[in-house]
């Protein structure tokens, strides 16, 4: 093998010379053929220069003939008819009026068409010139080609028409024909599917590869990345260097690809270097046979020499020498070795004293005793360690430093060990001479003599006690809690594990119950941490008195604790009278001293395990829920775990997980409420988020929203939100028609009070550039309540913006008049549920009256919500309410449905939607 290592490096060199040179000569041809590809690819694009120019200068003709100038229908159609006759590969000429109605058609179309829509149309609107090329299929002709459109205007610069053209697909055939690729060459153009439009020669295209051929992504990657020349597998599966590009005179993305072949250069450069590289492999394997020939041969007599000398050395006769030496020079330095060997050994003697001397002064404990365990040699560590004379152990069995502290079994599994000639590895407590206590990790092993009996026992042993201490120090700190003292939670996890494990073989019945301090916050801040930390420790006293000493009591977190009751002893009504006792024990009053008292209140949730219960993660999950649930319902309570709790837990999750997918594939849709004022007019509307659910039935807001807010996904559904309704605002803006319509949004607390919410309106706003006056945000009391100063400085930075605000569910919260004196609010919305009840409740009468006077006083619009019958709204009119809106009016409805029931004139506007 070392042979093979050293022809190897030494063949390296040559082998990366003859790499490097191919590597170059390769490196050459791709260049060369990449400067012809770059030739074909800049003559293609004069071909394609010349073919527009010849195009726009049959627009020119047209547009200057007499019979476009008068705009009749029948004189342009015959004139394009005949100038259609004379252009070969073109599909139709004709012309569209300014809004996009075709009156003039070399093909006759059976209906009026409009080409309003059309990328090639509104591009020529405003342009001077022929539009770049639109790929699609003709409404008149109903094939697809490629459209052309040419502006038509009057000496005041003022469109009369749009001229157009289109070209059937043969004509890329044509025009690929006259690139004039060399033999082996080939080309063709793909649309953005990745359809062959043409493909030159023709006869090399596979039948099946028309439509979207498999190897037509990686063109359309290569174009996607910009990388003009690449060297890809064609669509007739052979490989090429191909120069990619985009034609010029198409505005639907086309590709262009030119291909030259590898095999004339490349290939015979790729043969020529395998060819050199076999010659150079032969020639070395060569060189190795020949070299593992000639040592192999060189040294078979001198093995024979040196196993003969050292057998008798191995014999004992160390006197025996090497006298004939090898001419090998490496050899006879093996020689002189064995020599100098055999030398060294004639002074064991000496050296076993030097043994022996080493072993007396070693730092560990060395013990030598008979058969019979009686001591026959310590070394003076044993002396220094134990306390005890050389004359004091001699003779006597090792025991004397046995106080029984050491398990019987220990000696069992040593002597077990010992006398099937094995050696034994144990730790032993010892006692001092003095009485002290100490702990060695002690070796012992048999000394056989030659016929394999066991002799003597050899023991060497080292004191450990410092580190049995800090073994215990670690323990403590990574299963104990500091302040209290308990097991921490991954103690109390792995007796959780003990404790299912057991009830599982034993049949019986525990329980885990998880104690929570409630506001144990509010006690660290009235009362100070070290208050907390007393109160800790007292609970872990008052809970560790109300179990058994086999149960576990641990603090899993700041002010949780965890107890495991393996076996609660009966049935399972016994496990509530535990929990009551401790719930009980914790309940009572703290003495703080100084007559001072201390009240907590505690929160439980409890599981129990048995035969077949799940895992003990599950298990401590399971009684978390149940915690949870109790301090959701107010704290000082205790819960048990049962099935409708891990059914609502999972609910949730689901209801999570399918509200983040909802997000990440925009599932949601914009409805909208229409808002009337007093005469009936329509003013606005308010945007409500609706989530369609996979099956296609709405999932009540009432159900996601809360979660939303809750996990923090109500921030990119109100983004998302607004920027739906600044879209669907800039659509109305841009119509005279619905230019005054305003769009209400509701905006939540978490969403207002991100730190980029006014740069989030204010991009919105930008972005679709619409009157901002148009826009309201809907803001309810909690959005207020909390860090006031921060909310008006944040309205009136929305307000510089040009939004309104509408405060929403008014009358609901605490209605504090003080803020509405300080902010800057347009409306007020009074909540549905006194306007439902207004006509038959008093108080809810009341309410609505004096919310009409007061907003009045204080020059505030009022928004009704919940406007269900004829008398709601002639009550509100009667007392000056301004707008209404409710199911009277219309129920929110998709932006398309609502125009139609609410804007009959506006009929057939864009929308910000699609129709689902």
């Amino acid at each position: 093998m070392r042979l093979w290592v050293v022809i190897g490096i030494a063949c390296l060199p040559v082998f990366l010379m003859a790499f490097l040179d191919y590597r170059e000569r390769r490196q050459d041809a791709i260049t060369a053929l990449e400067s012809e590809v770059t030739r074909m690819l800049t003559a293609a694009r004069l071909t394609e220069n010349a073919a527009l120019r010849s195009m726009q200068q049959t627009f020119r003709i047209m547009a200057r003939a007499d019979n476009l100038q008068s705009l009749d229908p029948e004189d342009c159609s015959g004139l394009a008819g005949r100038l259609l006759q004379s252009m070969e590969d073109f599909a139709n000429l004709g012309a569209a009026l300014p809004d996009g109605t075709i009156f003039c058609s070399a093909t006759p179309a059976g209906t009026q068409i409009s080409v309003a829509d059309r990328t090639w149309f509104q591009d020529a609107l405003t342009s001077d010139g022929i539009t770049g090329g639109e790929f699609l299929v003709s409404r008149i002709s109903s094939k697809p080609g490629m459209l052309f459109g040419y502006p038509v205007r009057d000496g005041q610069g003022h469109l009369k028409a749009v001229l157009f053209a289109s070209i059937e697909l043969g004509w890329f055939d044509k025009l690929i024909a006259e690139f004039k690729l060399p033999e082996g060459w080939n080309a063709f153009m793909l649309s953005e599917a990745g359809a062959v439009l043409s493909y030159y020669p023709a006869a090399g295209l596979p039948a099946h590869a028309e439509q979207a051929p498999a190897g037509a992504a990686a063109f359309l990657q290569a174009l996607k990345d910009g990388r003009r020349l690449s060297e890809l597998d064609g669509l007739d599966g052979h490989r090429r260097m191909y120069g990619v590009g985009a034609p010029h005179f198409s505005k639907s993305p086309l590709l262009v690809a030119i291909g030259a072949p590898l095999d004339r250069t490349v290939a015979r450069i790729d043969q020529g270097f395998w060819l050199r590289l076999l010659l150079m492999v032969g020639i070395a394997l060569l060189s190795v046979l020949t070299a593992r020939y000639y040592i192999y041969g060189l040294i078979e007599a001198w093995t024979g020499q040196i196993g003969a000398t050292l057998d008798r050395m191995a014999a004992g006769r160390l006197q025996t020498r090497i006298r004939k030496f090898s001419r090998v020079r490496e050899l006879h330095a093996v020689e002189l070795g064995i020599n100098h060997m055999a030398s060294e050994l004639q002074k064991r003697d000496v050296d076993l004293r030097r043994l022996s001397t080493a072993v007396e002064q070693s730092p560990e404990t060395i013990i030598i005793t008979d058969t019979e365990s009686r001591i026959q040699y310590v070394n003076e560590a044993f002396v220094r360690s134990t306390g005890y004379t050389r004359d004091e152990v001699l003779g006597r069995n090792p025991r004397l430093l046995n106080h029984g502290k050491t398990p019987h079994a220990t000696f069992k599994a040593m002597w077990a060990a010992l006398k099937s000639g094995q050696v034994w590895r144990g730790e032993l407590i010892n006692t001092r001479k003095d009485g002290d206590t100490y702990v060695e990790m002690a070796t012992i092993a048999p000394i056989l003599d030659e016929e394999g009996v066991i002799t003597h026992y050899v023991s060497t042993k080292e004191d450990i006690t410092q580190r049995k201490q800090s073994e215990a120090l670690v323990h403590q700190l990574a299963y104990f809690d500091a302040l209290t003292e308990l097991p921490n939670r991954a103690l109390l996890h792995k007796r959780l594990e003990e404790a299912v494990q057991a009830s599982s073989h034993g049949g019986v019945q525990g329980l885990l119950l998880l104690i929570d301090i409630d506001r144990f916050k509010q006690i660290n801040d009235t009362r100070g941490h070290a208050t907390g930390d007393w109160l800790l420790r007292e609970m872990a006293r008052r809970i560790q008195s109300c179990v058994g000493e086999a149960d576990t009591v641990a603090r899993l977190g700041s002010n949780t604790f965890g107890v495991i009751v393996p076996d609660i002893g009966g049935p399972s009504d016994l496990a509530r009278a535990i929990a009551q006792k401790v719930h009980q024990a914790l309940a009572a009053p703290y003495d703080l001293g100084d007559t001072r008292r201390l009240y907590a209140t505690t929160s439980m949730g409890i599981a129990f395990f048995s035969a077949g219960t799940p895992a003990p993660d599950t298990l401590l999950m399971q009684a978390e829920v149940a915690l949870y649930r109790a301090k959701d319902e107010g704290g000082n309570a205790l819960l048990f775990f049962d099935a409708p709790m891990q059914a609502a837990v999972d609910a949730r999750a689901a209801l999570e997980m399918a509200l983040r997918d909802a997000l990440e594939v925009q599932a949601f849709r914009v409805f909208y409420q229409v808002q009337v004022d007093q005469a009936g007019a329509v003013v606005g509307a308010e945007a409500l988020i609706r989530w369609i659910g996979a099956d296609g039935k709405v999932i009540s807001p009432a159900d996601f929203i809360p979660l939303a807010e809750e996990t923090g996904l109500i921030v990119p559904m109100g983004l998302w939100v607004l920027d739906t309704a600044c879209r669907q605002l800039a659509l109305w803006q841009r119509q005279p028609a619905t230019r005054h319509l305003a769009l209400a949004i509701n905006v939540s607390a978490r969403q207002f009070h991100q730190a980029d919410f006014v740069a989030q309106v204010r991009a919105a706003l930008d972005h679709h550039h619409i009157d901002a006056s148009g826009l309201k945000l809907e803001l309810t009391e909690s959005v207020i309540l909390g860090d006031l100063c921060t909310t008006i400085e944040r309205m009136h930075q929305l307000r510089e913006l040009g939004i309104r605000f509408a405060l929403d569910d008014f009358g609901t919260g605490y209605s504090s008049l003080s803020y509405l004196k300080r902010l800057p609010f347009d409306q007020l919305k009074i909540d549905q549920s006194f306007i439902h009840d207004m006509l038959t409740d008093n108080t809810s009468n009341a309410i609505v009256r004096a919310i009409l006077v007061m907003s009045d006083a204080l020059g505030l619009e009022i928004v009704a919500e919940g406007v269900e019958t004829a008398d709601h709204r002639a009550f509100l009119i009667q007392h000056g309410c301004q707008f209404c809106q409710g199911y009277l009016l219309g129920r929110p409805m998709p932006i398309e449905a609502w125009e139609a029931a609410h804007l009959p004139g506006a009929a057939g506007m864009p929308s910000d939607q699609p129709t689902p």
